[in-house]
């Protein structure tokens, strides 16, 4: 999406391509504006459409010899007909500025990275630092070897599926008595009522 029309990259026998490239950033304005500001970009369907319509109205194919104007494409930023970097200027004129190149961080030591950070904290953009991870309980009972089981810390599907699977009356009552004396979770306790 809005590639730059390039006179090399057409079709000057399709009727649709023949005057694509000088249908782009075409630029406009009035008074304070004249100096063109304001620029029509046409969608490629419609540039399509008048270019098909150029050529059926015999106007003559684009001539770069007798061109007095040339399409200069952007030095910075995408490559498309819609950055305003890009526009018309007269043939002949002085070579675009190079082109920006913007330095890979990774490439950066840690007080430039750390001095790109703040400029664009002071442009504005938000830049927080990594919240820390929230720590979380646990509760071992250390007298255990290994520590016991604690439904509190699992899910209502995980203590059934651990009850399920234990051959041991007591250890079975204890994490039930666990769960009655704690978060008592009704999918917990009926399933297991007859204990």
């Amino acid at each position: 999406m809005g590639k730059i029309w390039r006179l090399e990259d057409i079709d000057p026998d399709n009727p649709e391509e023949r005057f694509l490239p000088a249908l782009q950033s075409i630029p406009i304005g009035f008074g304070s504006d004249a100096a063109g500001k304001n620029r029509i970009i046409w969608p490629e369907p419609i540039a399509r459409a008048i270019s098909k319509h150029l050529t059926e109205a015999g106007v003559p194919p684009i001539d770069p010899e007798t061109a007095t104007i040339e399409y200069r494409p952007p030095y910075r930023g995408e490559q498309s007909r819609f950055n305003g970097m890009g526009g018309w200027v007269p043939k002949g004129s002085d070579p675009a500025p190079d082109p920006v190149v913007i330095q890979d961080p990774a490439s950066m030591t840690v007080r430039e990275r750390d001095a790109v950070v703040e400029r664009l904290r002071y442009q504005g953009y938000r830049i927080n630092e990594p919240e820390p991870k929230a720590p979380t309980a646990q509760v071992v009972d250390t007298l255990d070897e290994p520590p016991r089981f604690d439904p509190a810390g699992h899910t209502v599907s995980e203590v059934n599926a651990y009850l399920r699977g234990i051959d041991d009356r007591i250890e079975y009552g204890r994490v039930l008595h666990a769960e009655r004396n704690g978060q008592a979770r009704n999918g917990i306790l009926k399933r297991n009522k007859g204990v």
